[in-house]
């Protein structure tokens, strides 16, 4: 019964976050680089904590492995994300038009 307030709050979590998917609102988009920046800081954790834990340079180069891993698994989801902004209700980003200049008379 202790543990009823957070089963409740995070069903509620869960409930806005489905709705911010399902209607893709532009909220849910950068939400999710809130997200994907936490994410982000925690396997940074653990990834340069092996770095900082390697005893030996086999150790650290395995660290390295597991840093490139990582970024192997990171890179395509966040690269995928940034491209899809239109997804979320967002117009394409364009130069604006400038307005159309008058023609100047010629010869006077």
């Amino acid at each position: 019964m202790e543990l009823l307030p957070y089963y409740l709050a995070l069903a509620l979590v869960c409930f806005i976050l489905s709705i911010g998917l399902r209607r893709r609102t532009m909220w849910m988009w950068y939400l999710g680089w809130v997200v994907f920046y936490f994410v982000a800081g925690y396997l940074g954790q653990f990834f340069f904590n092996a770095l900082y834990v390697a005893a030996s340079p086999a150790l650290e180069g395995f660290a390295f492995v597991y840093l490139l891993g990582g970024l192997v698994l990171w890179m395509p989801v966040a690269i995928w994300w940034a491209t899809h902004r239109h997804l979320f209700g967002a117009g394409a980003k364009t130069a604006p038009k400038s307005p159309a200049l008058p023609e100047k008379p010629s010869g006077s």
